[in-house]
């Protein structure tokens, strides 16, 4: 049975390694001016990223890396199942703090060489170690902040957001960078209203915590979570 509109996350397990590595790739990529690293480190993200979750024979199966890395938990496996979502006011961070900490990896990262970059790059350089700054930062405040408070988080993006172009105008003033400029404030906004609208289950399992995410209507959340309760229940 598969579970609609529920896709795992990238938050805990061998998928955050997984992130963490495309996290590497791509401050390898900036450290060495190496567009392919950088290119394989965004191919790592999308691959740490879960495509579906399903119940077979009382084991809920994640499947990540496109669909070829299968992470089977068994009933006796689930410990505990915890539903965030924008009216319970949960915190991400909370129970994941491991993917706190990569962001915060990064975010540190990007602004120490953005700051000791040379003036005499190509402007590519720049905006590659901006778009950490900004989406990282971002991230790092919708994670640690309350889920529903869209608004507040949205507005801070936008703040982030200024402080970073205003760090861009002190390297380059380059016209031709403001179609990409635009795009990223594009993606971070987006980034920071998907991740505080959607619903959150959280597995405590014997293999740790896993996040499970949805944006699907609440009916099928519900459903969802009623099945992985029944997977629970029959252990």
């Amino acid at each position: 049975m598969k579970l609609e509109g529920i896709r795992p996350s990238n938050f805990g397990g061998v998928p955050l390694l997984i992130a963490i590595l495309a996290f590497v790739f791509m401050i390898g990529g900036i450290e060495l001016f190496s567009w392919w690293m950088w290119i394989i480190g965004w191919v790592l993200i999308f691959a740490s990223w879960g495509i579906s979750a399903e119940i077979k024979n009382d084991t809920l199966i994640l499947r990540y890396v496109f669909g070829l890395l299968p992470i089977k938990l068994k009933a006796e496996d689930i410990e505990e199942i915890l539903v965030l979502n924008r009216l319970e006011k949960g915190v991400l961070l909370r129970y994941f703090p491991g993917i706190g900490v990569a962001y915060m990896g990064v975010l540190i990262y990007a602004l120490y060489r953005y700051l000791t970059f040379p003036d005499n790059l190509l402007p590519g350089y720049y905006f590659g170690a901006l778009g950490l700054i900004v989406i990282s930062s971002s991230i790092l405040i919708s994670l640690a902040t309350s889920l529903g408070k869209t608004r507040h988080k949205l507005l801070t993006a936008v703040v982030v957001f200024i402080a970073s172009a205003f760090l861009l105008w002190l390297k380059v003033r380059a016209v031709e960078l403001i179609p990409m400029v635009v795009v990223l404030v594009m993606i971070t906004l987006w980034t920071v209203y998907d991740i505080d609208t959607q619903d959150y289950i959280v597995l405590k399992t014997r293999k740790g915590r896993y996040l499970l995410t949805s944006n699907a209507p609440r009916d099928k959340v519900e459903k969802a979570i009623k099945a992985i309760m029944e997977v629970l229940s029959d252990d």
